[in-house]
């Protein structure tokens, strides 16, 4: 099996954003605080400046689950290893659960 791979951008994908090593690492994490509205706004708002994205757990333009159960994963997978995708998401959701906490306690 043969894959379309550019030596600059990696490897080429049907998604614009898997772009570059192709892996896309993600996790499942209740933040119930973050979106007691029923909504992923005030978590987006926690994850962007992170480099996390939030999304339903179905994918792309899902719902969140009712338990507030959302798909995190980095934004980033262009010119960066794919050991540095996973230190990115396990760093990011660390500080995610921290801000999901002080949001509990608020």
């Amino acid at each position: 099996c043969k894959f379309a791979k550019d030596e600059q951008y990696g490897y080429i994908t049907s998604c614009p954003t898997n772009l570059g090593t192709g892996m896309r690492a993600s996790v499942h994490v209740k933040i119930p605080n973050l979106t007691s509205d029923g909504t992923d706004t005030k978590a987006k708002e926690v994850a962007g400046p992170l480099g996390l994205s939030v999304r339903g757990t179905g994918g792309e333009h899902t719902p969140i689950g009712a338990d507030g159960t959302v798909d995190i994963s980095p934004r980033a997978r262009l010119f960066i290893k794919e050991a540095e995708i996973v230190e990115a998401l396990y760093k990011g959701v660390e500080l995610l659960m921290a801000a999901e906490a002080a949001a509990g306690t608020a």
